[in-house]
C-alpha cells in the first residue's frame, strides 16, 4: 500500500513542478505496474483505471492550470481513500 501511495505522491509531485508529460506517463506506468502486481485492495482496479484515462488524456491535462490543478487534487482524493480503506 505504501508504495502505491508513494507513486501517487510522485505523480502529484510532478504535475506541480510542470514537469513534461512524458516524465508524467512514466510515473503513471510504473504505478499501473506496481497496482498490476498486487492484489491487496479491491480500489486497485479502479484506481488502474483511472490511471489510463489519465494517461489518455494526459497531453490536454497539463496543457491548463486548472487542469494540472484538478489532477493534483484527484490524486489526493486517492490517497485518503487508500489510506481509509487500510
Amino acid at each position: 500500500m505504501q508504495i502505491i501511495v508513494q507513486g501517487l505522491e510522485e505523480i502529484a509531485d510532478s504535475v506541480k513542478k510542470s514537469s513534461k508529460s512524458a516524465v508524467v506517463a512514466q510515473l503513471i506506468q510504473n504505478l499501473r505496474k506496481e497496482l498490476a502486481a498486487s492484489k491487496e485492495n479491491p480500489y486497485f482496479k479502479v484506481l488502474d483505471e483511472e490511471l489510463g484515462v489519465w494517461l489518455k488524456k494526459l497531453d490536454v491535462i497539463l496543457k491548463e492550470p486548472a487542469g494540472r490543478e484538478g489532477m493534483v487534487k484527484h490524486v489526493k482524493h486517492w490517497v485518503e481513500r487508500l489510506c481509509q480503506a487500510s
